[in-house]
């Protein structure tokens, strides 16, 4: 008699799982990783033909780290094309598209659209960003007007909840007609769009919670009139800037090249910065510009793009921190130019402040070591009296999420070591965290006692099976 272990492993166990476990399994799959379960089994072959829902094609290679050529875009698109041939699911819940991509594709661009507006898709992305993040105008794939706007050939986009344009250029003209067409939209994300001048988001009916127009060059004004509005975003030169209504407005994000982005966003959101929850400004900090600063009476989360010179002093960024009396997270991301080498001063103290009993967390990204930052860093160790952790990242903001960040952390030591003086800063009991490649380097809380620098290293590797998602993890301590 055979083992009962024997005939397990001669039977397709994975086939016998019922049909909504399956599918569960197939959702969680990229394209490629699905079109590989295939092989599982004889009833597998075709089944995720039938049952993949999420259409996310990117490219394996960071774009920022190659050369992108016409024959690596014609491959890419070859690739999308076979694919969605292949697909037999009568519906799909997002479809995704990131590659540098020009107008030279715009049939079969236009063929995406049809194909998953046609299967009712609610998430619709295309991401065109340029490999070398310079693409002229006119080389620049054009949302495809007539599809949505003439009778003949419009497509329906009932259930479109979602939005995401890059480097795609699109009107805004199309986009009031996306809104009023499309009674689900809560989500429009549009960046590189150079077609966009007067934008009117405007309906007491509009689902919209998240908006978001990021560095659009030709923007003159905006106007919004948005009951369900929660997120704005806007990133670009000072503009006519309108909010009428948006009663549920809790997250704001407002940068660009002006010199006083500060004040304009505090004039242009003045009725709403009592109810926000979380603010993220942009600030090009040059000679001490003078910023204003209304109350932010519930704002919980403070994140701060500073782009400055060395030698500059960030203290008038203190006035912003105090304006938030029920703070509990700050971020401060900064990046520096100079034409000059980086100049030594004196660090400088403040004297005079009022305790924070609120501050619980502190994210410093773009640590240079110098008096610029050090200082400031000073004033929210002291200041924050409950502070319970600190992250400092050396790696600029400019490189984040690119092969060029493994790189700055490795050769930032000099850096890393100038940040583990500020330990003695401390608060009681709070954790001091320096963010490197692998290693990751922490401070553990400090004791009246002792000071313990703690070691961790945690890594995540996700791989996806035949039949899943399986998690390894593997981490340890070792205390100094």
């Amino acid at each position: 008699m055979k083992p009962l272990a024997d005939d397990m492993e001669k039977k397709d166990l994975i086939s016998l799982l019922p049909d909504e476990v399956l599918i569960s399994i197939l959702s969680l799959l990229t394209v490629k990783e699905a079109c590989r379960t295939s092989v599982v089994s004889h009833g597998w072959k075709h089944l995720w033909l039938f049952h993949i829902r999420i259409l996310d094609f990117d490219d394996p290679v960071p774009m920022w780290d190659k050369y992108i050529a016409n024959r690596d875009r014609d491959k890419f698109v070859r690739r999308v094309k076979h694919t969605l041939n292949l697909h037999q699911a009568l519906t799909i819940h997002k479809f995704r598209v990131c590659f540098d991509l020009t107008k030279r594709y715009k049939r079969d661009i236009d063929r995406w659209f049809h194909f998953a507006f046609s299967k009712g898709v609610k998430r619709f992305e295309l991401d065109f960003t340029p490999s070398a993040f310079v693409c002229s105008i006119a080389r620049r794939y054009t949302f495809p007007h007539e599809l949505f706007t003439c009778v003949k050939n419009s497509i329906c986009i009932n259930s479109l909840t979602s939005l995401t344009l890059k480097f795609v250029q699109v009107t805004g003209e199309l986009l009031e007609h996306l809104l009023s067409s499309c009674p689900l939209l809560e989500r429009l994300h549009v960046d590189n769009s150079e077609s966009l001048v007067n934008l009117k988001f405007c309906g007491s009916s509009l689902k919209l919670k998240y908006l978001h127009i990021i560095d659009c060059s030709q923007v003159r004004s905006i106007k919004i009139f948005a009951p369900n509005l929660e997120s704005f975003g806007y990133v670009g030169e000072i503009i006519e800037l309108h909010v009428d209504y948006a009663p549920r407005l809790e997250d704001v994000y407002i940068g660009g090249l002006s010199l006083h982005p500060v004040n304009y966003a505090f004039l242009a959101l003045s009725s709403y910065l009592h109810q926000l929850e979380s603010l993220t400004l942009g600030i090009c900090h040059f000679d001490n510009i003078k910023i204003e600063v209304p109350k932010c009476a519930n704002l919980r989360h403070l994140k701060l793009n500073v782009s400055a010179r060395d030698g500059e002093c960030l203290f008038d960024l203190i006035s912003l921190i105090e304006a938030a009396p029920l703070l509990c997270k700050f971020t401060l991301e900064l990046t520096l130019f100079s034409l000059e080498p980086l100049k030594e001063r004196e660090v400088r103290k403040v004297t005079n402040y009022d305790p924070n009993e609120h501050l619980k967390e502190v994210e410093i990204v773009g640590f240079v070591g110098r008096a610029i930052d050090i200082e400031l860093i000073v004033y929210l160790l002291e200041s924050a009296i409950k502070l319970e952790k600190i992250v400092i990242n050396p790696c600029s903001p400019l490189l984040l999420g690119t092969p060029g960040e493994t790189e700055e952390l490795e050769n930032n030591k000099d850096v890393k070591e100038c940040a583990k003086q500020l330990k003695k800063y401390l608060p009681l009991g709070a954790e001091f965290v320096i963010l490197s490649v692998k290693p990751l380097i922490s401070v553990a809380a400090v004791s009246e006692t002792q000071q313990l620098e703690e070691v961790a290293l945690d890594e995540k590797a996700i791989a996806a099976s035949l039949i899943g998602l399986q998690t390894e993890s593997i981490s340890w301590n070792e205390a100094s």
